[in-house]
């Protein structure tokens, strides 16, 4: 027997290089989805009237009420001293270094 020239996988051939038939392409048709309106079971409402109870007998913990509200820390001092300094990499080695602005010229050296 002798090698076929078909590309194996083939959407029209079979890896053995058997023709398939071209009917099982095409997309089945299936009737439509038919929507109607949800009916809950007794049971379903039961549950439900079962949750929203315990929920009232236990409240989830609201934290704002418990929180004391932060006093937010003067930080404008970090800003005005970080102008007098600058970040650079050490000497070409990947990490970086703090340097006062009088050194900048200095940086790599």
């Amino acid at each position: 027997m002798s090698i076929t020239s078909f590309y194996s996988g083939g959407m029209r051939y079979s890896p053995c290089g058997r023709k398939r038939k071209t009917t099982a392409y095409k997309s089945k048709k299936r009737a439509p989805v038919k929507f109607s309106a949800y009916i809950p079971t007794q049971r379903e409402l039961d549950a439900h009237q079962e949750r929203k109870a315990h929920q009232e007998k236990y409240p989830s913990y609201d934290l704002s009420k418990h929180t004391a509200k932060m006093k937010h820390e003067d930080n404008s001092w970090k800003i005005e001293e970080s102008k007098n300094f600058t970040v650079a990499p050490a000497y070409n080695k990947g990490a970086y270094q703090v340097i006062p602005r009088g050194e900048v010229e200095c940086i790599g050296k």
